[in-house]
């Protein structure tokens, strides 16, 4: 009964809110709670569902016995099978990670050793490996170690490559990945359901086994190898800096498509609270900010306790800005953590491109803040901008210290010249490649770096600070460049003059009927529809 209580809530984490137990505080005491935890791998695991609609909602059973379970044929259900990618050398046909490495300061590549695996295998819900359907057996995540590379806590990093494969009617889609690299240590006799610092692979791991995130100072940069079925489409979202993404085409001997994949970790500000109902200040913050929720189970008048582990996407913009509205020590982060993570999302597409939408993959976005309104950014046609709204805490921990947010956007060289209307031999003019943040009723034009390459346009900005801010990229006039020889590509744009000593910033005011807003740059210029005051 408790097994199957647990694989039920596993089930609802595609909702935005997923109340969840927390641990029993007494007959007299309940328990609150929420967090943002970008550092915990909140992935279901080696289970299967089969997905039914019910009104305008999907319902997710697990199936027990795997393919066997009478709701889980793969002929004629819809199924999502959850798993971990094994190491390549135990999968020479489906997908795999090849290689896992950590590139030092001097650009020494140290290949990573898997030493153990992490968390317990669930026999009740175990499928069998189905090739047709690219469906490998239940594999658990590895801990690997990298020669020379430590932290406080030791030398134990988790890699987890979690895979999630959608089948309809006996049809495969290219799945879901996530990738993720963490600083980890070992807590031994420790039974995971205990704890919820456990970074647990299935949320049946009972065997006394639990890694916890350690903390970590530096930012390593790893670099990890797919060897995938499928090339892959649409985009990926991430947490590292400077990324880089290559694809090797399959030859003869090798079918399946080399994608490697490299950047450094990031630091990320984290979120975790709990509330109990015996403290009265506790009880108090909770009856602040409870409204925001926006769930039954969140007044004290409902009987049991819930934790709200809310997720970085979707209306998570709009949640977090509204109780920093009610309890400004939300502005505060509680934790930053160390963390390298990526997503490929092979059916993310930008919002408002769908002329230039193709089956190739279009791009890249990584960012450190805490929340994002979308994990992939939109196109404003009317402005001709990229747009990617985030939200963080203004200040590190400390209290004092206000935190730094970085955005790196990659978009695919065809992607780029369609979405900016660039034809062949042109580039943006190098001085007017702008990136403008929006923070309330404030707009600010800061430095951005951008380079091209016959791959990619990248795009980096660095140095704002939140609670909230909106990107928006965009390419204004373009100059031409003309080859040295036919054979010769396009040089790639140089980098943003700096700005002169001469050249100061200045603000100014500009109003649209009763709204205003403030602009700051060089030369700032009114948004469209606003005049100067």
């Amino acid at each position: 009964m408790q097994l199957k209580r647990k694989i039920g809530l596993v089930a609802s984490l595609a909702s935005l809110l997923l109340a969840l137990p927390v641990a029993a505080q007494g007959a007299d005491s309940q328990a609150r709670g929420l967090n943002w935890r970008s550092d915990k791998d909140a992935l279901p695991g080696t289970v299967m569902y089969s997905q039914i609609r019910q009104g305008s909602a999907d319902v997710s059973t697990a199936c027990v016995g795997g393919f066997n379970d009478k709701n889980c044929d793969a002929k004629t259900a819809s199924l999502l099978v959850n798993n971990f990618l094994p190491t390549c050398d135990l999968e020479k046909v489906l997908d795999c990670i090849d290689t896992v490495s950590w590139i030092k300061s001097d650009g020494t590549v140290v290949a990573g050793k898997q030493t153990k695996v992490r968390g317990s295998a669930w026999d009740d819900y175990a499928y069998v490996r189905n090739e047709a359907l690219r469906v490998n057996k239940p594999t658990l995540p590895g801990i690997f170690n990298f020669a020379g590379l430590t932290h406080s806590k030791g030398s134990d990093f988790a890699v987890t490559a979690h895979i999630a494969t959608p089948i309809k009617a006996g049809v495969v889609s290219d799945p879901d990945i996530s990738l993720v690299i963490l600083p980890v240590y070992l807590v031994a006799g420790l039974d995971p359901a205990d704890d919820s610092e456990c970074l647990t692979a299935n949320t049946s791991d009972v065997d006394t086994v639990c890694y916890k995130s350690a903390p970590m100072d530096d930012d390593p940069t790893f670099k990890m190898t797919l060897k995938l079925v499928s090339r892959p489409q649409g985009w990926m979202a991430g947490r590292i800096v400077n990324p880089s993404v290559t694809f090797t085409a399959p030859t003869a001997d090798e079918k399946r498509t080399l994608v490697t994949l490299q950047g450094s970790s990031m630091k990320v500000q984290t979120i975790d609270r709990t509330y109990l109902s015996t403290n009265a200040d506790q009880k108090a913050a909770w009856e602040k900010i409870l409204t925001v929720i926006s769930d039954s189970r969140a007044p004290w008048s409902s009987p049991g306790d819930v934790m709200y582990p809310l997720p970085p996407d979707k209306t998570s913009v709009g949640i977090f800005n509204s109780i920093v509205t009610k309890d400004a020590t939300f502005d505060t982060a509680d934790a930053l953590k160390t963390v390298w993570r990526i997503d490929l999302q092979p059916k993310g597409r930008a919002e408002g491109l769908t002329s230039c939408d193709s089956s190739d993959f279009q791009g890249f976005v990584s960012s450190n803040a805490m929340v994002f309104k979308s994990a992939l950014p939109n196109f404003d046609k009317t402005t001709g901008t990229l747009d990617y709204t985030v939200s963080s805490p203004h200040y590190k921990p400390d209290g004092k210290t206000a935190f730094e947010g970085r955005y790196d956007l990659l978009v695919a060289t065809p992607f780029a010249r369609c979405v900016w209307n660039l034809k062949a031999g042109e580039i943006p003019a190098k001085d007017v490649v702008t990136v403008t943040v929006q923070k309330g009723e404030e707009t600010k034009v800061i430095n951005a770096e951008l380079s091209l390459d016959e791959n990619y346009f990248r795009f980096t900005a660095s140095g704002f600070t939140f609670s909230q801010a909106k990107l928006s990229i965009k390419l204004k006039p373009k100059e031409a460049i003309t080859p040295t020889a036919p054979t010769t590509p396009a040089a790639p744009a140089p980098a943003p003059a700096a700005a002169t000593p001469s050249a100061k910033a200045t603000t100014i005011t500009c109003v649209k009927g009763k709204t205003t807003k403030k602009v700051t740059a060089v030369k700032p210029t009114c948004p469209a529809g606003f005049k100067k005051k």
